[in-house]
């Protein structure tokens, strides 16, 4: 049982959970309905599993150096070598899943999403370019779902709102580790930038995000786009007058959920 809650803390659980329950819901949005959609949900829960476990255990010897205990592999209840095997076994089947689930065309998409996730953490994980997988990635899903259902573009604004809210998404995840990441000589985006500069990027950023998501749902349910944009300036005018890292944190979190919870729902209004 402790092995199995090795890897379930390895998976990195919440955000990816948190990725599969949104792209599901996306997915309902788009018109994915029963057993397809049950299988939407089990392919996106296997790629992100597999990206989950290599970026642990690419980063195993990194964690030991910098002391972070509550890393698995830094405790010795899983190895980096297992998580390599898992994350293997994960990204073939994800593969196998996302052609079956979606085509040779929708389902390349997100082979490609999961090809990033796996190119962020073996190459560009500790660079300026952290951010570029991500974006990649993100806007990759909203084509993976789309083609994949009936052959049909997706809406741009949702390719642009999801590539947009998940490159801040990536940022403010980093914000609690900047300076313990800097301290030990660690690369990416917001370590180059620092934190001021991060966070007025995060904020940019969600701006845009937020944006994209009013304008494209402005026709159909202007009241939505109002309340979105209010929103954004209601936590913005609370989260700029914090000088309590948390609580900075937390604002941007709170539209960040706001937006992607709306990019999921919103196709279907």
């Amino acid at each position: 049982m402790r092995r199995l809650e090795g890897f379930v803390r390895a998976c990195h659980a919440p955000p990816t959970l948190a990725v599969s329950v949104v792209m599901t819901v996306f997915a309902w949005s788009l018109g994915w309905q029963g057993w397809s959609l049950a299988l939407v949900f089990v392919t996106v829960l296997v790629g992100q599993l597999s990206v989950g476990w290599s970026n642990d255990a690419f980063d195993a010897a990194v964690d030991a150096r910098a002391g972070r205990l509550r890393k698995p592999t830094v405790q010795n209840v899983v190895s980096a070598r297992a998580l390599w095997i898992a994350a293997s076994i994960a990204l073939v089947c994800a593969i196998a899943l996302s052609w079956l689930v979606a085509g040779p065309i929708g389902g390349s998409f997100h082979i490609f999403a999961i090809a990033m996730g796996w190119l962020y953490t073996v190459a560009l994980v500790r660079t300026s370019w952290s951010w570029l997988p991500y974006a990649l990635a993100f806007g990759a899903m909203p084509f993976f779902l789309s083609l994949g259902l009936d052959g049909e573009l997706p809406p741009a604004w949702t390719v642009l709102a999801f590539a947009t809210v998940a490159v801040s998404g990536h940022l403010a995840n980093a914000l609690p580790d900047l300076e313990s990441d800097r301290a030990a000589g660690l690369g990416g985006l917001a370590v180059s930038l620092g934190e001021r500069r991060s966070v007025l990027l995060c904020w940019v950023l969600l701006a845009v995000g937020t944006a994209v998501i009013a304008f494209g749902t402005a026709a159909r349910s202007p009241l939505t786009a109002v309340v979105l944009v209010g929103v954004y300036l209601v936590v913005l005018a609370i989260g700029a007058r914090q000088t309590n890292h948390a609580r900075r944190f937390q604002a941007l979190l709170i539209i960040a959920i706001v937006d992607v919870v709306a990019i999921a729902v919103l196709p279907a209004l």
